[in-house]
């Protein structure tokens, strides 16, 4: 009997994360490509996703050579992604449109599950088939599953109407703060010489170095002019650290806060009893600092059960097993 590989994968509009391995054996191979978001990631999303897919293949075939096995022919036995942008209302087409892209690897459109980057995040937290998923990253959401199914859901609704809490919602609350206190509508805050480190100026005096403008309001107008991108909201994001630098000023410390009420009152509204599993996800939750932190130490305070999900490939590879299993009876 020939060997047989399964391919998981996690796929953003910026960054794919894939995997190699057997049906019942370790990781042979990983790799990152481009992202593949149909909305958001070009033309090329596809194409790009399809050769991403091929070559995982072909290094988890080297892989195979090297530990003595015999990798010619080695077939696909299922194809599992989670994709950003593939959920209920868009999966069929993109089933579709991810099955034609690989058919030029011999992988049958019948061993292909695709499914929206949620859904394997949520089982990335291995809590079961019944609980809450809470991301936040470069956008935001919370989602209620019930036999791996969403059945309830908040936010998720893009950074003008809300992803309260997101990267991207942190650094746009963080630089309207800065304009506030550079105009002299809002409280002085230290938050306005970080930004200004992050953007090599010097925006409280202007001197050091000297203000291209003479203004530092329109110093900061025209750093983020040329230093973000025009249309791409999710540069926003970097400045989504700054306030928990300087936590202790109050501005900072009020995004801070009303990002983690918000987070807290979203798992509230969600799950009234208290009784389900939480899974935190995206950057934001999952690496340390004043969300991740105080969201898990008041969810444990409240006995309830928190895992962190830093990725959805656990989650793509364990449908990515079943997939084959399915398909093998």
């Amino acid at each position: 009997m020939g060997q047989h590989l399964v391919i998981a994968g996690d796929v953003g509009g910026t960054r794919s994360r894939l995997v190699a391995a057997p049906p019942d054996g370790a990781v042979l191979a990983r790799l990152d490509g481009p992202g593949a978001n149909l909305r958001s990631s070009g033309a090329s999303a596809l194409e790009d996703l399809a050769d991403t897919i091929g070559e995982v293949l072909a290094r988890a075939r080297r892989a195979l050579e090297a530990e003595g096995a015999c990798a010619e022919g080695a077939e696909v036995a299922a194809v599992a992604l989670g994709i950003s942008g593939a959920g209920p209302a868009r999966a069929a087409e993109v089933r579709a449109a991810v099955a034609e892209h690989l058919t030029g690897l011999g992988i049958p459109a019948r061993r292909l599950l695709i499914t929206d980057d949620l859904h394997t995040a949520f089982l990335s937290g291995g809590v079961g088939d019944d609980g809450l998923l809470v991301l936040a990253g470069t956008g935001a959401v919370a989602v209620r599953f019930h036999d791996r199914q969403a059945v309830a859901r908040r936010d998720g609704m893009g950074w003008l109407l809300g992803d309260i809490g997101s990267a991207v919602w942190l650094g746009r609350r963080t630089l309207e703060a800065v304009a506030a206190d550079l105009d002299g509508r809002g409280p002085r805050t230290l938050l306005t010489e970080e930004v200004g480190a992050a953007l090599g100026l010097d925006l409280r005096e202007g001197q050091r170095p000297p203000s291209p403008t003479g203004d530092p309001r329109q110093d900061l107008i025209r750093a983020l002019d040329e230093q973000l991108p025009a249309g791409a909201p999710a540069a926003l994001g970097r400045f989504a650290p700054l306030p928990a630098r300087v936590r202790t000023d109050p501005v900072a410390s009020d995004i801070l806060h009303t990002a983690i009420a918000h987070v807290l009152d979203t798992i509230e509204a969600l799950d009234p009893e208290a009784v389900l599993a939480v899974v935190l996800a995206g950057s934001v939750l999952t690496s340390p600092g004043p969300l991740h932190d105080e969201v898990t130490a008041s969810l444990q305070d409240r006995r309830r059960t928190v895992r962190a999900a830093p990725d959805g490939l656990p989650g793509a590879l364990l449908l990515a097993r079943e997939h084959a299993d399915r398909d093998r009876r």
